[in-house]
């Protein structure tokens, strides 16, 4: 297995992936396939997850083998987190699994005034089954600047970790509020890319602006942040990305009894 990243504006955003997953999860496994790289994890609390596809056409240069190459890679958030962390603006991306298949080898090349970096990462043998997430009909599909939505969520915050959403066929109101105050923002529509309601909709959710947040830390992947709602489902908010390469994530609503 190897695969290569060249393009500076994916390397940025793969940079960013890898830099925030771990505060999702201590590690995570990369599932391979020749259709490229899936990967799924869950909060401690179970509150909300991640669901990512990345195509192997979104890559320079993919190469799997099937029957050959191993198709799982148990690696720490952490750990991968520091190792990107080092990598310098021009610098190219290859990830390859050694020969006696027991680490994930990751180089950084390209740039004549910055020096190459060779990395192995011991894989972890970790046990986990890729949940079967299914997609229906929302009843209210939400689109904004992924700047704009979380630069709101930042400023929700100073009052409360309780975000409360309203939809209505005319209005999207945010709110949250707490013993020192609180902050209400009736969101207009020319401030959104996207808004649809079912008809004759009223729908009022919960949910932990901590969670949120932890959505916003890879609002660099992409300018747009689309979200779907439903009544009695998690909220989906999705970062698209080139082709049918996507970064998504599901909240479980909140409900008085939780404790964030």
């Amino acid at each position: 297995m190897k695969f290569n990243l060249t393009d500076q504006e994916k390397i940025s955003q793969f940079a960013v992936l890898f830099q925030n997953l771990k505060a999702f999860s201590e590690h995570v496994i990369l599932y391979m396939s020749e259709d490229g790289i899936h990967m799924q994890g869950m909060d401690s609390s179970h509150c909300s997850c991640f669901d990512i596809k990345l195509r192997n056409d979104w890559f320079d240069s993919f190469n799997f083998v099937k029957d050959k190459d191993i198709s799982t890679l148990g690696v720490s958030t952490n750990v991968l987190q520091k190792i990107i962390g080092t990598r310098r603006d021009g610098q190219t991306i290859e990830m390859s699994v050694s020969e006696d298949g027991d680490n994930l080898e990751v180089i950084f090349t390209g740039q004549s005034n910055v020096l190459d970096k060779y990395f192995e990462i011991p894989l972890m043998d970790i046990e986990q089954d890729l949940l079967e997430v299914s997609s229906s009909e929302s009843d209210v599909d939400l689109v904004m600047s992924s700047k704009n939505f979380c630069e709101l969520i930042t400023q929700l915050q100073i009052f409360n970790d309780k975000l409360s959403l309203t939809f209505t066929e005319d209005k999207v109101t945010f709110l949250s509020s707490g013993s020192e105050g609180s902050m209400k923002v009736n969101v207009s529509f020319d401030n959104v890319v996207e808004y649809a309601v079912a008809e004759n909709v009223l729908l009022e959710q919960s949910y932990s602006l901590r969670f949120i947040s932890m959505m916003c830390s890879f609002s660099k992947m992409s300018g747009e942040f689309s979200m779907a709602f439903s009544e009695n489902r998690p909220m989906e908010g999705q970062y698209k990305l080139d082709g049918d390469s996507y970064v998504k994530f599901y909240l479980a609503p909140r409900v008085d009894e939780d404790i964030n």
